[in-house]
Formats: C-alpha cells, structure tokens, sequence
C-alpha cells in the first residue's frame, strides 16, 4: 500500500511494506554509489546484517539518541561521507529512529546541496512522526532543532516487522505522538487508542501517518490556517524546554517529555477555559500506554524560570510572544500567549 501526498509540490511517498518485500526491494535497488546509515541497536535484525555485508565500504553506524543530533557530530559524519566519495546520484539510506532520521536528512539536504534521501524507520515514533513531512535537523545547545531544513525523503519505507524488537519504552515513546495526533484532530484514532487493540498497529500508523499528513501541505507554518503546520507542536513547547533542560539524558526520552508537555498545555487550555473535559481522560489514557505523567520534578517554582528562559530560544517566538497549541472543544488551535503570562500560568499549575 502507498500514501502519495503534495506537499510544496513535491510527492510525498509512504509504502508500507513487509519485512521480505522490504528486503528484495532494497537489495536490488542500493548501488555501490549509496551510503547506508544505520542505528547501532538495530545490526543484529536479519536484513540489517545482509546490508552491512554487501555494502561494507558504504555504512555507517551510529547508536541513535539525542544526543546524536549536534553540530560536532555533523561536521564528523559529512566529512566521513564525502571521503567514502559522494555523487549528485548518490542516495542516503537511513535506518532507524527519529533521532537519527532528523540527522540523515539534514546531511542529505546539505551535501552536494542536496543528494537524495530513502527513510526506512525503524522506531514507532519514526513510523508515525519524525519521517513524515520532511524536517530535518540538529539540536543547539539553546535548544531542540533549531538548526535544520525542510527536505523531504525520495520515499519512507514503513515496516511493523521492526517493531517486534523493539524495547517496551520505545514504544510507548512512539505512542506519545499518536495520542498527540487523536487530540488535536483523529476522534477515529482516539477510539482505537481506547479500545487498545494489539493487532491494529498498523491501522494505528496509516491513521497516524494520516492525521500528520493533514498538516504538512506545505513548510511554512501558516498560523491563521486550521490545518497549519504549527499545531503538530502540540505538547512540543514545554515538552522540548523540559528535554533541553534535562541535557537529553536517558532518562527521559523525547516520547516521555512530549508526555508531560501535553499534559502541561492541556492545563493551560483548561485554565483559559478552552478545553471543556476532564484534563484526567488524558493523564489515564497516558498511563494506559506507559507514559509518565509526573512532572514535577521537572516543572515546579524552582525549575520554572530555567524552563521559561529555555522557551525564549522556542522557533514559536515571536518577540515578546509565543504561539503556544492548545486544545479545544473542536481539537488543536493556535493561541499567542505573552511569555510572561505564561510564566504565571506555569505557576498556577498544580
């Protein structure tokens, strides 16, 4: 099955694929020109091994994490790229998670000024998220992904066979993102969710894939528009000021502070009275896919102003403003909220 969609008049192409057809299709169409890069945690899966084996001269391995994601580590990899010897025909492989997706494309995008780029994800947060609608990028030490582009992949190969080795935490981060997705826009996508089926994963994906797809016709974040890209950030703002805080350590994983950053908006639209249910549905629905929802020690009196100075530096900022997502009665919306006043708001949490 293939999702096709426009977007800045370029086609975006999903293909979900099994493990086999997966396997034959890439064997046959990598060249001797192409760079394979893939997560460490991945080279014990059967298809990964063939690949190394075939292509030695041509891959590069990485343990995929946050930290990763990094100017040094950049400079590194294109130069370990450019001496393996590069073409403008040359094609970038990226397998993994998000993280090193985000770093692949954005070395894809800047290399001859653009070779192309093939994502096969290997994380359910990458199925349903990260490789989707074409960001790129790497993380400043002022914050999350602040240095980057928009590019999108030649094609995404989707393949739920991956997921089976993948640890219980993984993915419960990727589902972090699909509740995400069932608040700010799929009512169709929450009552799977709720009904929490093992065997619609992939339904769960297409239906995710979808809901992301709504929202990236085009790169700009228009924010008057209902389906903006901006609202994809729902749970990003104080989620990503709460990753930054924490160092990206291991501890707490992109997921996890998507977790309590959506808790934490869904708050503030309780408090300004434009979500009119019981912020409780979604810390259970959270629980229910072992996600956290304690963010104390991350947002109290004391860690507020760090946080704060943290969302200055936010892509979302807009002089003395932010453009923060919110959610109401009809889903996710775009509300200028003025820094201060979201530092009082912060501390009116409980």
């Amino acid at each position: 099955m293939k999702i096709r969609k426009i977007i800045d008049k370029h086609i975006h192409e999903i293909e979900f694929l099994k493990i086999a057809r997966l396997e034959k299709k890439l064997i046959s169409n990598i060249s001797n020109r192409d760079i394979l890069i893939f997560d460490r945690n991945i080279v014990e899966i059967g298809l990964i091994k063939k690949l190394l084996k075939k292509f030695p001269k041509r891959c590069i391995v990485i343990k995929g994490h946050e930290k990763i994601k990094n100017i040094y580590n950049y400079s590194s990899i294109i130069e370990k790229i450019i001496k393996l010897g590069v073409q403008r025909k040359t094609i970038i492989y990226s397998f993994g998670g998000g993280t090193l997706g985000d770093l692949s494309g954005f070395l894809a995008s800047t290399i001859l000024r653009g070779v192309e780029h093939v994502m096969i994800p290997t994380s359910l947060l990458a199925m349903v998220d990260s490789s989707i609608g074409g960001k790129t990028g790497i993380n400043s030490k002022f914050g999350k992904n602040l240095i980057g582009t928009f590019y999108l992949p030649k094609k995404v190969f989707i393949c739920s066979d991956f997921l089976k080795s993948l640890p219980k935490r993984e993915i419960a981060c990727g589902y972090a993102e699909i509740i995400k997705y069932s608040l700010i826009y799929s009512k169709q996508l929450h009552k799977l969710l709720i009904k929490r089926s093992n065997g619609d994963i992939n339904k769960i994906i297409k239906l995710s894939i979808k809901s992301k797809l709504k929202y990236v016709s085009d790169f700009r974040e228009k924010l008057k528009s209902k389906n903006s890209r901006a609202i994809l950030n729902f749970g990003h703002t104080i989620g990503h000021a709460i990753e930054n805080s924490n160092f990206y350590k291991g501890n707490l994983k992109h997921g996890e502070a998507i977790s309590l950053g959506m808790i934490l908006e869904l708050k503030i639209s309780s408090l300004l009275n434009y979500y009119p249910k019981r912020v409780d549905n979604l810390i259970e629905i959270l629980k229910k896919y072992n996600l956290p929802v304690d963010y104390n020690k991350y947002v109290n009196r004391k860690t507020i102003p760090s946080l704060i100075k943290k969302i200055t530096f936010d892509k979302k900022v807009v002089n003395e403003d932010i453009n923060i997502v919110l959610i109401g009665k009809n889903g996710g919306f775009i509300k200028k909220i003025s820094i201060r006043d979201l530092k009082s708001i912060l501390n009116q949490i409980k």
